[in-house]
């Protein structure tokens, strides 16, 4: 059994946004505009009346008028447009010219706040699936570091990971023994990628990526990613469990759930990390997007969402973490509560 650290990340597409990252919004404008687009107009039509670009992927995969040929395409689409993101990112150069004016180096010390102390391990999970800290910080997903991915992990270790090294992802065979042989050695800081990667492929051959309305049932049919889920539902289902939040905001229902589920159990606390006003955080939570709009029923899961909030850092990461490497007191406030 292992020993999880009770001070526990997640960082959703906010994080990667401090480094060239794109936020929703901003992802389903790259789809919208992709030239190959105007090639599929009931896809475009309904991309103009939904901006949640992952809505319209899964509901362009169950419209039976679509061709099978065109739902291939838009997932292309989709999937060029994350490798654009992640070719940005893999731009980014932690220096005096870096254009967001973060101190990198501070933003890893933070993040190395999550690691295991003696025989506790420590767990980073994410939503996101670009190559950014596998690049900058040489981490390696849980699970990948053996001989059966030795050119993956080689290539990430030398800093050399790029969206276009693939890997087709473990069994349960291969996931079993893991845990039995290798899982007590893999460190004492588990990064785990909640959502898939890019790069990685199903162990039926297809491309695998989380999107869409019905997310837990494609981690349920992927061993490594239904394995992924258990230790966040594990992790989370413990008394006295603080979970950092940087850069989610809370629009997955499977995530929630289990959120909401750890708070009514467990009483977990959460701390967020959000450059967002706080009062528009809890509306949108609550279900009141903006002040002007009049009441609707409340969101009971946002409820309780914001009634677990411990603590809330409105920040961007270049206020906290200032390319002058300047103490802030907005760093010594999280990092004083990571600590406590």
């Amino acid at each position: 059994m292992i020993n999880y650290k009770k001070t526990v990340l997640l960082t959703g597409a906010g994080f990667s946004k401090n480094f060239g990252g794109y936020l929703a919004k901003e992802m389903w404008s790259k789809i919208f505009n992709h030239p190959d687009i105007k090639k599929f107009p009931l896809i475009e039509k309904k991309l103009k009346s939904n901006f949640d670009f992952e809505s319209v992927y899964a509901d362009v995969l169950e419209d039976v008028s679509i061709s099978a040929d065109d739902k291939g395409n838009f997932q292309r689409i989709i999937i060029e447009a994350y490798v654009s993101m992640d070719d940005m990112l893999g731009r980014y150069v932690s220096n005096s010219d870096d254009p967001y004016q973060i101190h990198f180096g501070g933003v890893s010390q933070f993040l190395g706040l999550f690691a295991g102390v003696g025989d506790e391990v420590g767990i980073h999970f994410t939503l996101n699936q670009d190559l950014f800290l596998e690049r900058q910080n040489g981490i390696v997903p849980l699970g990948l570091r053996s001989l059966q991915y030795q050119h993956y992990t080689d290539a990430i270790v030398s800093h050399c990971i790029d969206s276009r090294i693939s890997v087709s992802l473990p069994d349960n065979n291969f996931i079993e023994n893991f845990k039995k042989d290798h899982l007590n050695s893999a460190g004492d800081l588990f990064y785990i990628k909640l959502h898939g990667s890019l790069g990685w492929y199903s162990t039926t051959g297809a491309k695998k990526m989380v999107l869409g309305n019905n997310k837990l049932a494609s981690i349920t049919q992927e061993p490594l990613l239904k394995w992924y889920f258990n230790i966040f539902k594990e992790t989370l289902s413990r008394d006295g469990v603080k979970l950092f939040v940087l850069g989610y905001s809370f629009n997955d229902s499977h995530i929630n759930k289990i959120i909401v589920r750890a708070i009514k159990d467990h009483g977990l606390k959460l701390y967020i990390i959000s450059p967002t006003d706080p009062e528009i955080f809890k509306n949108r939570l609550i279900g009141k997007p903006i002040p002007s709009e009049e009441v609707r029923e409340i969101d009971k899961t946002g409820l309780y969402i914001w009634q677990a909030v411990s603590n809330y850092f409105p920040y961007v990461l270049k206020e906290v973490f200032p390319l002058n490497q300047n103490t802030t007191d907005k760093r010594d406030d999280l990092f004083a509560a990571v600590k406590s």
